[in-house]
């Protein structure tokens, strides 16, 4: 019969709970059973008696891990209102967020090109070669700016225990706004606005960062089970 830490600590992971709050519970879990089991020693019980005792004590594992998640989602805001934060919050603040990423991004590497000097970045802009390199910074500031936005939600949906499907659900806003959202530069000029083509590089950003979100549990979840059984 499979150990009862065994069973929990597979099912927490198995519901996308944080490794970091998976090994404090599964820690506690633990020592709650080891306690149990010492009070059913000291009065008297055999071992296989105090055994069986524990168990029925501690009840489904899997019931358990349950009740541990649920009690995770409730302790952050996120968690509490998933359908706000993983759905509507993306869907009308999506273009805020990209907005205020983009901004900053291109602030800095402004900032870092041409320093604070406004005279000179307006002689970059009518210089061509030099505007192509302001084109390139302003495509890569695209970019990290949507993929970052994509970044804080998979974030969110880790940290709250949201679980997988909501992560799924907040990505898929993120591209379908990327799909046609765009933003266009030109000497002395900067516009934003909807593409009525797709855009499918950009569109292609939110699930790429979803990927490697899933990537990244899957190796914290084998690096977490390795670690169990040393």
């Amino acid at each position: 019969m499979p150990d009862f830490i065994d069973q929990l600590r597979f099912r927490l992971l198995e519901l996308g709970c944080p490794v970091g709050h998976m090994q404090r519970s599964v820690r506690e879990a633990a020592d709650h059973r080891e306690d149990l089991m010492e009070q059913a020693l000291a009065e008297g019980l055999s071992a296989p008696a105090a055994e069986e005792r524990v168990e029925t004590r501690l009840g489904n594992p899997k019931a358990l891990a349950e009740d541990l998640m649920a009690a995770r989602r409730r302790s952050t805001w996120c968690g509490r209102h998933r359908f706000i934060v993983f759905a509507l919050l993306p869907l009308l603040a999506f273009p805020v967020f990209w907005g205020l990423v983009l901004w900053f991004n291109l602030l800095l590497g402004f900032a870092l090109g041409f320093g604070w000097d406004q005279h000179k970045v307006q002689a970059a802009a009518d210089n061509p070669a030099t505007f192509q390199y302001l084109v390139m910074l302003f495509h890569g500031a695209d970019y990290v700016a949507i993929g970052l936005v994509a970044f804080l939600f998979c974030l969110l949906a880790g940290r709250s225990a949201a679980g997988r499907n909501w992560m799924l659900l907040a990505c898929l806003i993120c591209t379908l706004y990327s799909l046609f959202i765009y933003a266009h530069v030109s000497p002395h000029n900067f516009t934003v606005g909807l593409a009525y083509k797709p855009q499918w590089v950009q569109a292609a950003i939110p699930l790429f960062i979803l990927c490697l979100a899933r990537m990244n549990r899957r190796r914290l979840v084998r690096h977490a089970l390795k670690s169990a059984v040393a």
